[in-house]
């Protein structure tokens, strides 16, 4: 099956919380892109919802993002863990600033 990713992911895992309408999540993101990213957890919220994501950098450095569930997986499949995948809503300076700690 083709690849149907519009951004190169970066493989990094970091932790994170995501902040919803349905309470609040702490996580790892996984799978990060400037179009979005794999947040891995026992409790993803639902498709269509609207979320605040912290991810931590570092133990000191923390980027904010907003972002939208796309999909879900409620349980472990295989070597995929439980979770959720977000597509982030533009900002452009966070984004920005996301791809560099990214590469650092």
């Amino acid at each position: 099956m083709a690849e149907k990713r519009k951004y190169n992911r970066v493989s990094k895992k970091c932790k994170s919380v995501v902040e919803s309408m349905e309470g609040v999540t702490f996580s790892t993101a996984h799978d990060i892109s400037e179009g979005g990213m794999f947040i891995s957890t026992p409790e993803p919220v639902h498709p269509g919802s609207t979320v605040d994501i912290e991810v931590y950098i570092s133990p000191e450095e923390t980027i904010t993002l907003k972002g939208t569930v796309r999909w879900v997986r409620k349980h472990e499949e295989g070597d995929k863990k439980a979770g959720m995948g977000i597509q982030f809503i533009p900002t452009t300076q966070e984004i920005e600033k996301l791809k560099k700690a990214m590469l650092k």
